[in-house]
């Protein structure tokens, strides 16, 4: 089954600029899972992607999208419900969204429609981003995490939008709840900020949850903190046009890099070394990069990841 990234599913409408003003906008398939499970396909691994996608002809894009790349759709549900729509600007060199999401097909998972059994046999499952704001797909997602925990990893990227938070106190308690029910977790610098009292160092010590955390910073690099060790690793240098979806392959290349170096399961992640973790990362890093290199969210293959990382090794060795 490989690694299973389940929420939303919308589509990005990035914006066409001319003469410093935008004058239009262009279609691009997204939402965070979704582009996690483009992206781990694109990299080689098994991948499947579960939620609800909408009839309507931004669904079919969606459902072609994910199919045309390999991913496993067996997962899906679909609902005549309208399709998630996203409008990207760029602000300070940083994408901003404007959500039109309510009542769509996404945010209307429901209880019944996430049955444990068809997720035991992942070597992950990843959740994470808006999802988790809308109702009944929040507290869908939160009841299988709370089914399958210990038996499957979780893998948790929160990516806070503060602007969509209607309810402050539901959403801290299902941001502790999850916390301590993953065992890897992706925040950038940005979600950092958003989270109380938020102590990666502290996370990965405790009794409960994950093996390790992961903060992006952009072109700042990262940094991973396990229960021995704070690596740091640099950024990838990129020829950005846009950062739209760069996050989500970052966590692609994170998962994919684990997997490729003994797998998904706790017990394989708590027993990689710190050069395990530099080259994790460094495969992560760069799959990122990649993906800032081209508008929308469009991560990159393995072969493209492999041909930059060789380039920039041997650029390193030159006397």
């Amino acid at each position: 089954m490989g690694i299973v990234s389940l929420g939303e599913s919308l589509i990005d409408f990035t914006p066409i600029v001319s003469g410093g003003r935008t004058t239009g906008f262009e279609m691009h398939p997204g939402g965070s899972p979704f582009n996690v499970a483009v992206a781990v396909a694109r990299l080689g691994h098994a991948s499947a992607f579960a939620g609800r996608v909408s009839t309507d002809f931004f669904g079919r894009v969606l459902l072609d999208h994910l199919r045309s790349n390999g991913v496993d759709t067996t997962r899906v549900h679909t609902g005549a419900e309208a399709t998630t729509l996203a409008f990207v600007a760029i602000e300070q060199g940083e994408p901003a969204f404007s959500f039109r999401a309510e009542g769509t097909a996404d945010t209307l998972i429901r209880p019944g429609d996430l049955d444990p059994v068809d997720f035991v046999d992942a070597e992950a499952l990843h959740i994470g981003s808006i999802s988790l704001l809308y109702e009944p797909t929040g507290t869908s997602i939160v009841e299988l995490v709370r089914a399958l925990r210990g038996r499957v990893t979780v893998t948790f990227d929160p990516n806070v939008r503060p602007s969509l938070i209607r309810d402050a106190a539901l959403y801290r308690d299902r941001m502790r709840e999850l916390l301590g029910s993953c065992d890897v977790m992706k925040v950038s610098a940005r979600d950092r900020a958003a989270l109380e009292s938020f102590d990666p160092a502290a996370l990965v010590r405790a009794a409960t949850g994950p093996v390790a955390v992961v903060v992006t910073d952009g072109a700042n690099g990262s940094q991973l903190y396990t229960r021995d060790s704070s690596i740091t690793s640099p950024a990838i240098p990129s020829r950005v046009v846009d950062t739209v979806g760069a996050g989500d392959a970052f966590t692609a290349g994170l998962l994919v890099g684990a997997a490729d170096r003994g797998g998904l399961s706790r017990r394989a992640l708590e027993e990689l070394d710190d050069d395990d973790w530099r080259e994790v990362l460094r495969f992560a890093s760069t799959a990122a990069a990649l993906t800032c290199e081209r508008a929308g969210a469009e991560p990159p293959t393995r072969h493209a990841v492999r041909s930059r990382l060789e380039a920039s090794s041997a650029t390193r060795a030159r006397p």
